[in-house]
């Protein structure tokens, strides 16, 4: 960093010198013209060219005898590292599971359509519209989707219903609204059009971000507790069975305390509330977790497990509320 004086010529208007090295590192004249970005944030770019387009704005990614499973992580990957095409190119042609899978995934994205197929090229293309995004909205979104999930897979758990096959496909959306989240986070940190465009600073999409990947943590263990429903055919009963049911209310009125406090402007109170409300609940799962001394191993296993899903998805509302909290100040 470099300090310059703001000097005032003529009437109205100010000067700032700029740093030799730098102008005479890209050939820059007087009388040469320089470009200005102004952005939200209070910042003003001086570029020595006019940039055509982002760093963003394609990729290029070759094919050889790459299977399926590779290919996929690569067009989730340029994805969500913020690239709005994307060009595959195989190394001979492609195999028909390459083609099944780029349009597989392309339909499991938000905004993404493949665009041109030929022999030597397939085109992703990501059509969102960045300033119709709502950040705020995803998280409310993925909020919903989680503590759904959560819900579903405690009443499978204590026995109140069998269907669990929905919380997998629930977790794909999840997934969707995570990686679209993760997507504007990393445009942010290249692109300052990304930050003008969704209308916030680099901290507020991080915490929007951060909240984001604690919730789809919250998803996995729905997952985790929906397929150990499935998987076990082990009954839980009496005050076990009670506890685990409102404890799991109390770990999901966590994790909403706390996202509320992120997308109402950072308040202290929810966040306060959230974290104290998070010890009491890690508190009275240790205190179950005691009596399974007195119940079946089969029963110990399954209740142990359980009771942990329970633990961290509270202690993934408590994250999110020091992240609040943090930002409040």
């Amino acid at each position: 960093m470099e300090t310059r004086k703001v000097q005032q010529v003529g009437g109205g208007t100010y000067t700032v010198s700029m740093p030799v090295d730098w102008a005479d590192e890209y050939d820059i004249e007087a009388g040469e013209s320089v470009y200005l970005y102004t952005h939200l944030d209070g910042s003003l770019v001086i570029r020595h060219n006019e940039r055509e387009q982002s760093e963003l704005a394609t990729v290029e990614i070759a094919l050889a005898d790459t299977d399926a499973a590779t290919v996929e992580r690569m067009l989730r990957a340029a994805y969500t590292a913020g690239f709005n095409q994307i060009d595959f190119h195989p190394t001979e042609e492609f195999t028909t599971e390459q083609r099944q899978t780029l349009d597989r995934v392309s339909q499991s994205l938000t905004g993404v359509e493949v665009v041109e197929e030929s022999e030597s090229q397939t085109t992703v293309q990501v059509l969102l519209d960045t300033s119709e995004v709502s950040l705020r909205q995803s998280i409310i979104q993925l909020r919903f989707i989680t503590l759904s999930m959560h819900e579903a897979a405690i009443e499978a758990v204590v026995g109140e219903t069998t269907e669990v096959e929905f919380i997998a496909q629930r977790d794909d959306e999840a997934d969707r609204v995570f990686q679209l989240v993760a997507r504007h986070l990393n445009r942010a940190l290249t692109d300052f059009e990304e930050l003008n465009q969704l209308g916030l600073s680099r901290r507020e999409i991080f915490a929007y971000y951060f909240t984001a990947r604690q919730l789809e943590r919250v998803a996995d263990h729905a997952v985790t507790m929906a397929n150990i429903a499935s998987r076990y055919d082990t009954a839980i009963e009496g005050d076990v069975r009670t506890e685990i049911k409102s404890l799991g209310g109390d770990a999901r009125r966590v994790v909403e305390e706390s996202t509320d406090a992120v997308i109402n402007g950072y308040a202290s109170e929810p966040a306060h509330s959230a974290l104290d409300f998070c010890d009491q609940v890690s508190r009275e799962v240790a205190a179950v977790d005691e009596v399974l001394a007195d119940r079946t191993p089969e029963e110990a296993i399954v209740v142990a497990r359980i009771l942990d899903s329970i633990d961290r998805t509270a202690k993934y509302g408590k994250n999110i509320a020091e992240c609040a909290l943090q930002n409040s100040l």
